[in-house]
């Protein structure tokens, strides 16, 4: 979101220029003028605070004012991966997850939660496609539990998703890490709770 020092240097620019222009017009201005300047940044900031906050969420703004889904809360997840066990050379079962996202206007933050690991995002973006469809990318840590690191290292990865339904009812999308596997993630039933960890997150959906 725009700092307030970067919020009074767009202010003030435009009142100069704004001066400028009326005393070009042959317009009499007065220094006073500026004197509620003060009280307008800070009142502009109070609303910019709301905006990035909660209005923009407001189902009247979406669309044409706020381009950017309202993505917020728990999601039910299942990991597909192609990792192979190298004992048996079989293809490991889906893993049952859940996708925490916290949001607002000017940020976003992916957490995949396991019963064996938590994956955070380093960085996260939403774009809008030429079909209209809105996509979350970002890159990720896993940070596995210490009883399974003996088999489940440390690693990095990345992400891209799509959002399907409006308001969102899926997100669909494939992964990739730097230990060469690769897969798919199928989020849905979202609860607009935040879960911290898995006993959390299970118990939002009453398991």
């Amino acid at each position: 979101m725009i700092e307030r020092l970067h919020l009074s240097a767009i202010i003030l620019t435009a009142a100069v220029i704004w001066g400028l222009s009326l005393l070009f017009q042959g317009v009499a201005v007065s220094l006073s003028w500026f004197q509620p300047f003060s009280k307008v940044v800070g009142v502009l900031m109070l609303l910019l605070t709301a905006f990035d906050l909660w209005l923009w969420r407001v189902r009247f703004l979406q669309g044409w004012l706020v381009k950017r889904p309202v993505l917020t809360g728990t999601w039910r997840t299942e990991v597909r991966s192609n990792w192979k066990d190298p004992a048996t050379g079989q293809q490991i079962a889906p893993v049952a997850a859940f996708m925490v996202i916290r949001q607002t206007f000017s940020t976003l933050n992916l957490c995949l939660i396991t019963d064996e690991s938590r994956s955070e995002l380093l960085g996260a973006g939403i774009s809008l496609g030429a079909e209209g469809t809105y996509r979350v990318f970002g890159v990720y840590r896993n940070e596995p539990r210490f009883a399974v690191r003996n088999r489940s290292a440390m690693h990095y990865g990345a992400l891209e998703l799509r959002v399907a339904g409006s308001p969102p009812e899926r997100i669909e999308g494939h992964y990739w890490t730097d230990r060469d596997t690769a897969g798919e993630l199928s989020l849905s039933d979202r609860k607009s709770g935040h879960a911290h960890d898995i006993a959390s997150a299970k118990n939002l959906y009453g398991h």
